[in-house]
């Protein structure tokens, strides 16, 4: 109820939700708008993002007007506080010490990385809460076995794909450890499995649908993964599509990350110094091409170039980069644009990297003991937040969505590494008696 109440004032009163459509907000905010209007048109473009966002706002649009955003602002208080509630509950099954899930409730109630995503018209909160009641409803099959999970799970990994896809490397890689642990999970069977995948393949299958009938290709859900990797294999900073005489404007995309790694290298070079990090691209900086800018070819071309032109230390180093900006080197967009939201982002992204980055990275290590198999079961996911990050581009706005599991990671390592400490000052200090 607090969590629900805290969001509620932030996204009525204190940032409402309406008063910041601009830029990828604006985006989905108008396909929502041309839904509503045409709701069986096809418009290539629709399927360049994910399609959740825009469908979900339209929803909401037509019930209560295309201008009434009070309402998507309720609908958004209400998932951010349904992911708090998940990570509690998720917290109370796994947690080993019995304050953790506690602490973890109250701490995400004002959390403020979360609660700011919550505050724009974005894909990252649906898809966070998709994400929790799936891994919710995934630690509830370890427990009891039920198939009713298990297709909960894969219902809610479906609709989670509508809004950010990346939630099936999340799928595999837990098909994965089971695979390898399963005799340490005698509950889980391969018939949940299968049972998750009827609802998982029933909303892919949809989503395909989609695709095909807004742009008359195959797909999945989005065009533009080819297009964020190129900016992972490539660093370049920006990809801009100019017209091409067949309906095809000019539109640029330029990851915020990648931006402001940008104006940290202006910054440095004006101070006389080097910086940390720098993006280094391959083949340019700027990469423009006439045509569409979901155009998957080109983007796998580009891909290619770049694989054949860089050495594998390169694309390491380019690797390393993609995974850090997960916790450094950026500000959260949009608040990094926004003078009055920017330093309350700058800020706790910095308590998020000295405090909370290195613990919930040592949560990994659950994965190894037989005995800790139910934490593996969750640590999974911080492996495929890495491989996506490693593989296209990170960023804090971006982990923000895993920051109610992340965060349970960090306190749990934190109450281990301090009870283990006080057993060994009281066992001293016995000692010494």
């Amino acid at each position: 109820m607090a969590a629900l109440l805290v969001r509620l004032h932030w996204n009525l009163v204190t940032h409402p939700l309406g008063e910041y459509i601009y830029s990828d907000m604006n985006g989905y905010n108008s396909r929502a708008d041309r839904l509503v209007k045409e709701p069986f048109g096809h418009f290539e473009y629709h399927a360049f993002f994910p399609f959740g966002t825009h469908a979900f706002a339209a929803a909401f649009k037509a019930v209560f007007g295309l201008e009434d955003f009070r309402q998507l602002g309720v609908a958004y208080a209400l998932m951010g506080a349904l992911g708090v509630l998940a990570a509690h509950r998720i917290a109370l099954r796994v947690s080993t010490v019995r304050w953790v899930p506690h602490v973890l409730g109250l701490f995400l109630v004002c959390y403020y990385p979360y609660l700011s995503i919550g505050g724009y018209l974005l894909s990252e909160l649906p898809f966070s809460v998709c994400f929790m009641l799936a891994v919710w409803c995934s630690i509830r099959l370890v427990d009891h076995g039920r198939m009713r999970d298990a297709v909960l799970m894969g219902a809610a990994a479906g609709f989670g794909a509508w809004f950010r896809p990346q939630i099936l490397m999340s799928v595999g890689v837990l098909g994965l450890y089971w695979l390898w642990r399963r005799r340490a999970l005698p509950r889980v069977k391969l018939l949940h499995f299968v049972g998750a995948g009827v609802p998982l393949a029933i909303l892919l299958g949809l989503s395909a649908a989609h695709f095909r009938y807004q742009t008359g290709r195959n797909g999945l859900v989005s065009e533009n993964g080819p297009f964020n990797m190129v900016f992972g294999r490539c660093h370049n900073s920006k990809i801009e599509s100019l017209p091409d005489g067949k309906g095809h404007g000019k539109v640029h995309f330029r990851p915020p990350e990648f931006l402001q790694l940008n104006n940290l290298l202006e910054r440095k070079r004006k101070e006389g110094v080097e910086p940390p990090v720098r993006l280094n691209p391959i083949i340019g900086d700027v990469l423009n091409y006439p045509g569409y800018i979901g155009d998957r070819e080109r983007h796998n071309a580009y891909i290619r170039e770049c694989l054949h032109k860089t050495t594998l230390w390169r694309q390491l180093e380019y690797t390393y980069l993609n995974v850090a900006l997960l916790w450094r080197y950026n500000v959260p967009w949009p608040d990094s644009g926004r003078g009055q939201w920017r330093e309350p982002a700058r800020v706790w992204t910095r308590i998020y990297e000295i405090a909370f980055a290195i613990p919930s990275l040592l949560f990994l290590f659950t994965l190894g003991p037989r005995r800790l198999v139910r934490q593996g079961w969750l640590a999974v996911h911080m492996v495929a937040v890495l491989v996506t990050a490693a593989l296209y581009f990170g960023g804090t706005r971006h982990r923000a969505s895993y920051d109610p599991l992340f965060l349970f990671f960090a306190l749990e390592v934190y109450a281990v590494i301090g009870r283990w400490a006080w057993q060994r000052w009281r066992a001293r200090r016995a000692a010494r008696a």
